[in-house]
C-alpha cells in the first residue's frame, strides 16, 4: 500500500511549487534553490515512509474485538442503548507505532457514537481500546472490520491499513433486558409453570370463597353441607388452572420496511411480538410466532418452557436478514457480483473480471463455503451454488434489497394459510395480527377464514402500525401533497378494514411509533369490535 499525503504535506508541496513559480518569474535563484531542497527533503520522508506497509505486515500487527456484555443494559443489546465493544492491537515490532484515524467498518445497522481519534501502540504488547455504538432496531449487526491509518514519520505521509474480522452482535428487542432485569424467571406464575388461574363455580382444584346463592348460579355449585350448617343455599367458588395459548402472526413485506431504521412499521411489529410473548410466558401461557409474507417466513410451535423466548428471538432476527430469492430483488448474476466485491474488498481476491464483469461463481463458492458451514439454516435459491452465495450474505451480514410491494393478493394469500394451520385445533386460542392491511380486506378468502376461525372459539385481533404516524416528514411541497392524497386514501382503507373485520367479531387497533408496544398487545383484544358497539 503507497503512503498517502496528509494535509500537511499537500500543502507543502503547493508552497513549494509556488515559490518555483515565484523564482522563475522573478529570476531568482534562492527561491528555486530552497523549493528545491524542500521537495528533495518531501521525497526522503516519502521514501522512509513506502517500507512501513510492509514492515507492518512482516511484524504481523494483529487486531480482534469482542463484545463488552458488562456495559449493555442488563448484559443484552437493545435498540436505542449504547453498548461497547473492546479491541485490541499487538504489536510485535520493537518500534512504536502512530495511529491517526480508527474506522470500524459497520452497516447502517449501526453507528459509532466515540471513536477514538488516535492510537499510539506500544511494541511488543497489546494496546486496548473501545468503540461505543448504537443500534437504532433489532437485528443482527455485523461489524466487517477495522480501518486504521498509521501515520509515517514527521506526520507527512500515512498508510491505510484494513483488518478484516467480522464480529456478529444480536440487537434483541427491548422485552429481552426487561426479562433479564426482571425479578420472575420467564415461566413463573402465581401458581405452577404454565397454568393461568381462572375463577368459576363448581368443581375445580382450590377453593376461593363461599357465597349464597345467586340467580344463575348452577345448582351443582350448591355446597349442602355448608348450606345445612348455615341455614341457608351456599355456592362454593374455586380457582382452576388453565393454559392459555397464544399466537402472535407477523406481516415481514415489504409494506412494513419502509423508513429509517428503529422508525419502520416492522421495527415496532418486532418490538410488540416481543413483548407480547413475555408477557405470556411470566403469566404461564403457551405462545407461538408466525413471519408471514406471502408464505410462512419462520414458524415457532408454541411452548412456555425458558428456551422458548429464545427462539421467538431468533425468529424476529431473521426477519430483519431475508435473503431468500423469492423474497429478495436481486437475480442471480447480481447476488454474484455483490458478494464478489465484498470479497474483494475484505479478503483481497477478485473474481470478478474487469472487462465484461463476469464472475467466476465456482470460484468464489469454494471461496466461501467453509463460512457457509457455520450457517446451517437453508435459504432459497435457483441452484445450489446460488443457494450458498445467499446464505454467505445472511452470515457476514451483506444486505440484500427486500421486495418492496407484495405480489397479487400474496399477503392475503399467506395470511389465510397461517389462520387455517392455528384455527385447525379446535382448542381456542388467542391470535394477534400485525400488519398494515396494505391488501389483506378486499380478499374474501381471509373473511371466510377468519369466521371459521371465529366459529371454533378463537379470539383474533389485529394491530395495525399507522402508515400516516409513521411516515417521514415531508421535506416540500410536492412530498405534502402526496401525504394527504395517499394519508386520504390510507385512512378510507383503514376506517373500510375497520368496518369489515368488526362485523366478523375482530378489533382492529392502530398504532403509531410512539406507543409502548406491551401496552398496545394487552389492549388489542379489549378493544370493542363494530358489531358489538
Amino acid at each position: 500500500m503507497l503512503p498517502m499525503p496528509t494535509r500537511t504535506a499537500a500543502i507543502g508541496f503547493a508552497g513549494l511549487l509556488s515559490m518555483i513559480a515565484v523564482g522563475i518569474a522573478l529570476q531568482s535563484a534562492p527561491p528555486i534553490w530552497l523549493a528545491s531542497a524542500g521537495l528533495v527533503g518531501l521525497a526522503t520522508v516519502l521514501a522512509t515512509s513506502m517500507p512501513l506497509a510492509r514492515r507492518v505486515r512482516r511484524q504481523q500487527l494483529e487486531f480482534a474485538w469482542w463484545l463488552d456484555h458488562g456495559t449493555a443494559l442488563s448484559g443484552t443489546v437493545v435498540p436505542g442503548a449504547p453498548f461497547d465493544v473492546r479491541c485490541y492491537v499487538r504489536h510485535r515490532g520493537h518500534a512504536p507505532l502512530f495511529i491517526s484515524e480508527l474506522s470500524p467498518v459497520v452497516p447502517r445497522a449501526a453507528r459509532v457514537l466515540s471513536p477514538p481519534r488516535t492510537l499510539a501502540v506500544r511494541p511488543r504488547a497489546a494496546t486496548e481500546f473501545t468503540f461505543r455504538l448504537l443500534a437504532p432496531a433489532a437485528g443482527r449487526v455485523v461489524l466487517h472490520g477495522l480501518a486504521v491509518t498509521l501515520r509515517g514519520p514527521l506526520g507527512l505521509f500515512q498508510v491505510p491499513l484494513y483488518f478484516p474480522n467480522p464480529l456478529a452482535v444480536k440487537v434483541l428487542p427491548r422485552a429481552a433486558a426487561l426479562t433479564r432485569g426482571g425479578a420472575r424467571s420467564l415461566t413463573s406464575a402465581a401458581t405452577s409453570a404454565g397454568q393461568t388461574i381462572l375463577r368459576q363455580r363448581g368443581g375445580g382444584t382450590e377453593l376461593h370463597e363461599l357465597r349464597e346463592l345467586l340467580p344463575g348460579d348452577p345448582y351443582k355449585s350448591i355446597a349442602w353441607k355448608a348450606s345445612a350448617r348455615r341455614g341457608k343455599l351456599m355456592v362454593r367458588e374455586v380457582e382452576q388452572e388453565v393454559q392459555d395459548t397464544r399466537w402472535v402472526v407477523l406481516d415481514v413485506s415489504g409494506t412494513m420496511r419502509g423508513g429509517e431504521l428503529g422508525s419502520r412499521k416492522l421495527d415496532f411489529g418486532i418490538e410488540a411480538s416481543a413483548a407480547a410473548a413475555r408477557h405470556a410466558l411470566e403469566n404461564g401461557d403457551r405462545v407461538g410466532l408466525y413471519t408471514v409474507d406471502g408464505r410462512v417466513v419462520s414458524r415457532v410451535t408454541p411452548g412456555d418452557r425458558k428456551a422458548q423466548m429464545l427462539r421467538v428471538y431468533d425468529a424476529l432476527l431473521a426477519a430483519t436478514e431475508v435473503v431468500d430469492e423469492d423474497l429478495t430483488e436481486l437475480d442471480d448474476d447480481e447476488l454474484a457480483r455483490v458478494v464478489a466485491r465484498y470479497i474483494r474488498q475484505q479478503d483481497g481476491v477478485d473474481y470478478q473480471r474487469r472487462a465484461d464483469r463476469v464472475v467466476d461463481v465456482g470460484g468464489l463458492v469454494a471461496h466461501i463455503r467453509r463460512t457457509v458451514e457455520l450457517d446451517p439454516a437453508p435459504a432459497i435459491a435457483s441452484s445450489p451454488a446460488h443457494e450458498i452465495l445467499r446464505r454467505f450474505c445472511r452470515t457476514r451480514g451483506v444486505p440484500l434489497p427486500y421486495r418492496p410491494d407484495p405480489r397479487e393478493r400474496s399477503k392475503a394469500r399467506g395470511l389465510c394459510h397461517v389462520l387455517k394451520e392455528i384455527a385447525a385445533p379446535r382448542t381456542p386460542s388467542l391470535i394477534t395480527i400485525i400488519t398494515d392491511l396494505d391488501g389483506l380486506y378486499e380478499h374474501d378468502e381471509l373473511c371466510a377464514t377468519l369466521r371459521v376461525a371465529r366459529a371454533r372459539g378463537h379470539r383474533v385481533a389485529f394491530v395495525v402500525p399507522d402508515a400516516r404516524r409513521f411516515a417521514t416528514v415531508p421535506s416540500s411541497r410536492l412530498a405534502r401533497d402526496l401525504e394527504k392524497i395517499y394519508g386520504a386514501l390510507e385512512e378510507r382503507r383503514t376506517r373500510e378494514a375497520t368496518r369489515i373485520f368488526g362485523r366478523l367479531g375482530v378489533p382492529v387497533t392502530l398504532v403509531g411509533p410512539g406507543d409502548p408496544p406491551s401496552l398496545v398487545m394487552s389492549r388489542a383484544h379489549r378493544v370493542r369490535s363494530w358489531s358489538a358497539a
